[in-house]
């Protein structure tokens, strides 16, 4: 028996509780700004540096291998100002190459929409770039595909692009936000983010068993079995194979958060849950956080970021608007309220 208790106060329909600034969160463009000026112009400055230089560059390019591509004239000015009026940065505006990490970004992407067999045998399509370009040629793994379906080679750029996606779809529909299925939708969203850190990181470890970079250690009993590691421990995957520092101080109760909000919203233990709008806003934002860590992950490891990371650090800050303007009670989140009152002491 499903008993359902609704109490109206006031005629909210149509008002959307989660809005947004229309920007992105303090300090995100200036930071993908430096991060696109100095990955396509190959300098490391600061964005005090990039704001006193004027001249502009062209990257020059081959897309495809043996066709000589220019860009248009580029500096961190012209790059920040196109993210200011877009929210956003499109490296076709500028005639760019994308920016990407062979192994952690390149995704082939199969479909097939039909089975073929005869006595000569079964068409079906593979992909050899998992030897060739991303884990090394003892990687025990070719993916085959032979009748209708889907065939990936990585799934990281789709997930980015759907989380960007399912959020802001999040925030224009809050005016459904007191509905079950709004309430579904942020579930996946939050899984669908952790997913996105644990997959960063399960191809971190596979990379560095079978194919590591120059200067990388894979010491298996340091690092443990890739299953049954808890998030936390996986971030010290990062100083254990690169030797390099994954300094997420600034984002670690983001990530703990959401790790916490992902496994009560997957396994509902306890078996009660208490989702406030107010506390939803915070969570939206602290889902850009993952994007943060994610390209300390990619500097980490020496790596180019990807402008579809750097779009996903622009996502427009969202913000909890009451539809009752009357004095409200701080959120407590060292008390048991709000969430916390439906999670264990």
């Amino acid at each position: 028996m499903n008993i359902g208790l609704e109490i109206k106060k006031n005629n909210s329909a149509g008002h959307k509780f989660i809005q947004t600034t229309g920007k992105p969160i303090s300090g995100a463009i200036t930071e993908a700004s430096v991060l696109l000026a100095n990955q396509y112009l190959k300098q490391k400055l600061s964005a005090k540096s990039w704001r006193k230089e004027k001249r502009t560059w062209n990257v020059n390019f081959e897309f495809p291998p043996g066709q000589k591509k220019v860009s248009k004239p580029i500096n961190y000015l012209t790059i920040s100002e196109y993210i200011r009026l877009n929210g956003r940065f499109d490296t076709a505006q500028f005639n760019l190459p994308e920016l990407e990490c062979m192994w952690l970004d390149h995704a082939t992407e199969m479909k097939l929409d039909f089975h073929i067999h005869d006595h000569t045998g079964t068409f079906g399509i593979a992909s050899g770039d998992l030897q060739t370009h991303y884990y090394g040629k003892s990687y025990p793994i070719n993916p085959l595909l032979k009748r209708e379906g889907h065939l990936y080679t990585s799934f990281q750029p789709q997930l980015i692009a759907r989380i960007v996606n399912d959020r802001q779809k999040l925030i224009l529909n809050s005016d459904m936000s007191l509905t079950d299925d709004w309430v579904f939708d942020l579930r996946n969203l939050v899984s669908n983010t952790i997913s996105l850190l644990d997959i960063a990181f399960t191809q971190l470890y596979i990379k560095a068993e079978y194919d590591p970079l120059p200067g990388w250690t894979f010491d298996k009993t340091k690092l443990g079995e890739r299953h049954g590691k808890r998030l936390n421990d996986k971030f010290k995957w990062v100083y254990q194979i690169t030797g390099n520092a994954l300094n997420i101080e600034a984002e670690k109760e983001s990530v703990e958060n959401l790790r916490v909000l992902r496994n009560h919203l997957m396994h509902f233990d306890p078996p009660s849950l208490v989702i406030t709008l107010e506390e939803v806003a915070l969570w939206l934002n602290q889902i850009v956080d993952i994007g943060r860590i994610l390209i300390k992950f990619r500097q980490a490891l020496n790596v180019d970021i990807s402008v579809g990371i750097i779009n996903f650090l622009l996502q427009e800050e969202a913000v909890f608007v009451p539809f009752s303007k009357g004095k409200r009670q701080p959120l407590n989140s060292k008390g048991k309220e709000d969430y916390y009152s439906s999670t264990w002491p």
